[in-house]
């Protein structure tokens, strides 16, 4: 699609699905930030993938809950990679942790919401003026179905992907009449990351709730964090678009 020689960036961007969305947007003709914090080192080692495949990267080390550490990783990549064109927020914590709303401890909940929220408010704070004064730019947030349907024993990663859609919509709405688009694509299962954390018992009780009673595969919701990045996709913004193989649907 016409991403070529775009740059983009992907929070997350080490491992799991972060480092397929990397790979493809590399593929589709973009050159990379990867963002990690904790594991750099596997950052590093995606952005050599990129680089493998002809394309710039580049590894960036970030505290998405830091504005100022934030702000300074941008800087860095748009000295070295140019200005950034294409934002995914891929990065979040607490996806496997099963703790009840009497029980989640205030730290935990804290760090679940500095990251997968207000990472996506410092990143998008920190790319879109950017992208607003160039005329064109893409914000991808990666929301899930716990933010639409809830969940149980998740209710800061619930809380945080359901506020990320509200903000995915005021971006949008910000962005609408200067080429800077903005939605969220609202995840269900996939096969990858912390997916394999989860006890096999609760795996099979999920994907028997699921339409197509399968996970999906980490390139199916790549497909989509593409088209989402091109010029293709311009006149959808605002969207909370699900890729869950019809979790949401009732299904007996």
């Amino acid at each position: 699609m016409s991403i070529e020689g775009k740059v983009a960036m992907v929070t997350g961007g080490s491992g799991g699905l972060g480092r397929v969305h990397c790979l493809s947007l590399a593929k589709a003709g973009c050159n990379l930030a990867v963002v990690g914090y904790s594991h750099l080192e596997k950052a590093e080692e995606v952005a050599r993938e990129i680089q493998a495949i002809g394309r710039k990267a580049l590894a960036v080390k970030m505290d998405l809950a830091n504005l100022d550490e934030v702000q300074a990783g941008v800087k860095k990549v748009e000295s070295e990679l140019g200005p950034i064109d294409i934002l995914v927020n891929n990065a979040a914590f607490g996806i496997v942790r099963a703790v009840t709303i009497p029980k989640m401890s205030k730290a935990d909940w804290d760090r679940d919401l500095s990251v997968n929220l207000t990472g996506p408010f410092n990143t998008i704070k920190s790319c879109m003026s950017g992208m607003l004064e160039r005329g064109w730019g893409r914000i991808i947030n990666i929301s899930s179905i716990a933010g639409t349907m809830g969940g149980a024993g998740q209710c800061s990663y619930a809380t945080t992907k359901a506020g990320l859609i509200g903000l995915t919509k005021t971006a949008a709405l910000e962005g609408a009449r200067k080429g800077v688009t903005c939605n969220a694509i609202v995840l269900g299962v996939f096969d990858g990351g912390s997916w394999h954390e989860v006890a096999p018992e609760f795996q099979e009780r999920i994907v028997k709730r699921m339409a197509m009673r399968r996970t999906g595969t980490p390139q199916e919701l790549s497909n989509v964090v593409v088209f989402l990045a091109s010029e293709e996709s311009s006149y959808i913004t605002g969207e909370a678009i699900e890729v869950s193989g019809g979790a949401s649907l009732f299904t007996f």
